[in-house]
């Protein structure tokens, strides 16, 4: 880190994974999805990081929002099967049916939707600049 921003953006991202952490703990989620979740959401900090020291961020942040939807799936999962678990039952296997809202289809085009957002903003931005010009 050779400059003051990169040190700045180093720490919003810290706080960002910190936040999440307390945010997943508080909807009560389990040990383990709060784990796999803020693993998740590190590894989209650290790329995020090294992506934005390259400038190359200007071309692909609409991704980025995309994958920080897929960090918070782990929870998704766990919300949809709390209610149906309970602590004290056996744990032999047990096939259960998905809700709808965890499913691969509904968790995809979950991510894609912010990815055609942020894209979709991105050109407008960029045309509204050209008829400026």
């Amino acid at each position: 880190m050779r400059k003051p921003e990169e040190f700045i953006i180093a720490v919003i991202g810290i706080l960002w994974v910190i936040l999440s952490y307390f945010i997943a703990d508080y909807l009560g989620a389990p040990t383990q999805s709060i784990l796999f979740f803020i693993v998740l959401s590190l590894l989209w900090v650290i790329v995020g990081f090294a992506v934005w020291q390259r400038h190359w961020m200007d071309w692909v942040w609409p991704v980025f929002l995309g994958l920080l939807v897929a960090c918070w799936w782990p929870l998704l999962d766990w919300l949809a099967i709390k209610d149906i678990i309970l602590p004290s039952a056996n744990t032999d296997t047990i096939v259960i049916a998905k809700p709808w809202y965890d499913t691969w289809t509904f968790k995809i085009i979950l991510s894609i939707v912010p990815m055609l957002i942020g894209y979709a903003a991105k050109w407008r931005l960029s045309s509204a600049r050209k008829s400026r010009a």
